[in-house]
């Protein structure tokens, strides 16, 4: 093994030990239940199944981990989860980071909530900005409803940022 692949102990879940393979089918039950399903569920936001299938085992990980870890323990192409991570990257769930020394690009999960509702707010906010610019342009009930979708999604943002606010504060006054 070289330096770079060395097992850290950084690369341990909080009691289980090292993160199995799902490649040599490792993973328990409950982990790969939750890796399909991060999948699944980013499949239906118009994303490559595997891109959630990587944001779920990222999100299990305590510390960063590299394409070839990456590509040992899921099993899938290193091609294809690089493509995975920089969609990841791109909608600012995972970061990229280097260890000293090395030219090696690990990824981790930004596992702040607010950080991804925040992200899904800004999606959501141009969204409204679009749909508010087709209120002019539209006429009759298409107006009506491009106009009612743009106070609905508007509202959205809002209650989210006020939910976000409200729960820093908490978090905050409890530490």
């Amino acid at each position: 093994m070289t330096a770079d692949e060395t097992m850290h102990e950084d690369d341990l879940t909080p009691d289980r030990g090292p993160l199995p393979s799902t490649g040599s089918g490792e993973f328990s039950a409950a982990e790969a239940s939750f890796i399909s399903e991060m999948g699944s569920l980013m499949e239906r936001w118009g994303l490559p199944q595997a891109t959630g299938r990587l944001f779920g085992y990222l999100l299990l990980r305590n510390k960063p981990v590299d394409l070839d870890t990456m590509t040992r323990e899921l099993g899938q192409a290193k091609s294809g989860l690089s493509v995975a991570a920089r969609q990841l990257e791109a909608w600012t769930l995972v970061r990229r980071s280097t260890r000293p020394g090395s030219r090696r690009i690990d990824y981790e999960a930004v596992g702040d909530l607010q950080h991804l509702l925040l992200v899904n707010n800004a999606h959501m906010r141009k969204f409204t900005e679009t749909l508010t610019s087709g209120v002019p342009v539209a006429r009759g009930e298409a107006r009506d409803r491009l106009a009612s979708l743009a106070e609905l999604f508007n509202g959205y943002v809002e209650q989210t940022e006020a939910l976000v606010a409200d729960w820093e504060a908490r978090r905050t006054a409890t530490s």
